[in-house]
């Protein structure tokens, strides 16, 4: 056999198993996207709290590599922009404690982890070692760009999910005749997550002096979300023409359940499209690949079943 149809068959190989991987990874994380949005909507559970914490303890000899190493890793950002990372990690809340120092230590310890260990697998000869050589040490350097993203997304979901019922405590709280800041204070202590993280903040921010435009302006800027954006905007306009609070967190709550009922409807009509186009251009390739590549190697190593032995 020439090397060359061995390397046409390698490379035969590898685009199918890139096809289904992909197709794979994208079905994976359409099924944990669907599972997170569930959840969502049930109380939080410790299991999957401890199995968090758990999870952060492992990363943190690394975290603590990336914190030495951040300084210096600072000092080269490459491609990417400072001032723009550290807004990620804001509306991440701040993962593992990170700021963008140990956040491009990362990088820096991801990068040149991955690496070194794809130069060990090349010196012993392992297959695809210089494909391996050169996708590993991008994916290090990459990935944690791809974690804060994920992470930023994962948070400003849970603040959106959580609000219909956040503005509804809060709303009763303010008709027994509660002030907004000791009513706002009250539901945090009671409630977790992300969204009582934020109004804590901006309570503190309050206490210390900033005018409550400002501090609301400033809850604004560190969040993604729509529906905080909605209430935000709503508290603005009902301070400037005196609508009472306690209305607005009402309404404000059956807007934003209708709301989500609708995006919960928008996100199903869409799911169904979107894996028929997976499978049409990524697993329908993939096979018909396999076949014709079963079909020719059948026909190369016994002609004389297809009549081909005068050829061969």
């Amino acid at each position: 056999m020439s090397p060359h149809f061995s390397t046409l068959v390698t490379l035969l190989i590898l685009i199918i198993l890139g096809l289904l991987f992909v197709s794979f990874v994208y079905v994976w994380l359409f099924i944990a996207k669907k599972q997170r949005l569930v959840s969502y909507l049930k109380p939080l559970d410790k299991k999957k709290e401890k199995r968090r914490k758990w999870r952060e303890r492992l990363w943190t000899p690394v975290v603590k590599a990336a914190d030495y190493v951040g300084p210096t890793a600072v000092k080269y950002p490459l491609m990417f922009d400072l001032e723009q990372d550290r807004q990620q990690l804001v509306r991440a809340g701040n993962p593992m404690g990170m700021d963008v120092e140990t956040f491009h230590g990362l990088r820096f310890v991801l990068g040149f982890g991955s690496l070194l260990f794809s130069t060990l697998y090349t010196f012993l000869g392992m297959p695809f070692a210089l494909l391996l050589l050169v996708v590993l040490p991008l994916s290090g350097f990459m990935f944690p760009s791809a974690w804060l993203w994920y992470r930023v997304r994962e948070r400003q979901d849970i603040i959106s999910a959580t609000m219909p019922d956040f503005l509804d405590t809060v709303s009763i709280t303010l008709q027994a005749g509660v002030s907004m800041d000791s009513a706002l204070r009250q539901v945090t202590e009671q409630m977790d997550g992300p969204l009582s993280e934020e109004i804590q903040r901006f309570n503190r921010e309050i206490d210390l002096g900033v005018p409550r435009r400002q501090a609301l302006l400033n809850l604004l800027n560190r969040n993604t979300s729509k529906e905080l954006e909605m209430l935000v905007n709503s508290l603005m306009q009902g301070a400037d023409l005196g609508v009472p609070v306690s209305t607005t967190f009402r309404v404000q709550a059956e807007d934003l359940r209708s709301m989500r009922g609708f995006r919960a409807k928008e996100k199903a009509a869409k799911a169904s499209p979107q894996v028929t186009l997976v499978t049409t251009f990524l697993v329908a390739p993939a096979v018909f690949f396999l076949i014709i590549g079963l079909l020719f190697l059948n026909m190369l190593y016994n002609p004389e079943a297809f009549g081909l032995d005068v050829w061969f």
